[in-house]
């Protein structure tokens, strides 16, 4: 390969690199690749934990996050659900963002009315919803569900909700989860619930905020998923676990196919350029 061959390679115009990529990336949207994967330590002591609960042991989902961060931890909400549903774990909704709301009637309308038609919502689920307050919220509920809460977003109060007949505060759960893409969130749940009230806390984030929660596992959080990929590891374990009750190829596994290969495509042009220079370099080398 001579010098000016090289060169190119080195000073190639990234408008043909971004043209590639979404050339590649629109390609494995239509197509669907699909990688296998499986749940890392991070992810697989949530998986196990929830799966290890008595049937009829309520769990609560605090649903903290926005429509921004909802292809990230969306995904993670829709896989928790599918668990708990499988598991005949009732479900308890709430958030300490006002978006929570509609982050709830999107799994209820995505995921429980449409693929578990004989739950019943107040029995297998229930929406406590939004409650202004943040991480004093968190820390008011750990002895009691009825000092912030008085009923559901219907309006049933809490003593008729079958699903919280074993509830008086957050200890009463199973296990208390939070996705989080920001403040508050899971780390509000840790320093104001999982550490002040001992509740069996697990936790779900965005990929730009995932090395801040690192160092909580697992004395103080029990399992982390990450992104995306935290996402599709919970959903391979539960495809492996429950094949006939689950579908075929999930949210955040779908979402994977086309990231990975993005992600080989990035790695393939760094190669390149750096393989030209080390290249050039040694031929340079060896005419001095």
């Amino acid at each position: 390969m001579d010098a000016e061959k090289l060169g190119s390679l080195e000073r190639i115009d990234r408008r043909w690199i971004f043209l590639i990529l979404a050339l590649v990336v629109g390609i494995a949207v239509i197509v669907e690749p699909v990688f296998p994967d499986r749940a890392g330590e991070l992810v697989r002591p949530i998986f196990d934990h929830l799966d290890a609960l008595p049937a009829g042991t309520p769990v609560l989902i605090s649903l903290d996050y926005s429509p921004s961060s909802a292809p990230e931890l969306e995904p993670m909400a829709a896989a928790l659900t599918r668990h708990a549903m499988i598991r005949g774990l009732p479900i308890c909704f709430i958030s300490l963002w006002p978006t929570g709301n509609n982050m709830a009637e999107r799994l209820e309308s995505g995921v429980l009315r449409e693929e578990y038609p004989a739950a019943e919502v107040g029995k297998d689920w229930v929406v406590l919803g939004y409650q202004a307050g943040g991480e004093l919220l968190a820390h008011a509920v750990v002895d009691s569900l009825g000092a912030r809460f008085r009923s559901d977003v219907r309006g049933v109060p809490l003593n008729e909700l079958p699903a919280l007949t074993t509830v008086t505060g957050l200890r009463d759960f199973g296990l208390v989860i939070s996705l989080s893409a920001g403040v508050p969130g899971l780390k509000e749940w840790i320093l104001y619930v999982g550490d002040a009230g001992h509740v069996p806390l697990a936790g779900g984030c965005t990929g730009v905020g995932a090395p801040q929660f690192f160092p909580y596992y697992p004395r103080q959080i029990l399992g982390l998923m990450a992104a995306l990929k935290g996402a599709a590891e919970y959903e391979a374990a539960l495809s492996a676990r429950y094949p006939d009750s689950v579908p075929a190829t999930m949210q955040a596994t779908r979402g994977m196919g086309p990231q990975a290969v993005a992600h080989l495509v990035i790695v393939l042009f760094i190669v390149m350029g750096n393989g030209a220079l080390l290249w050039r370099r040694w031929r340079s080398g060896r005419t001095a």
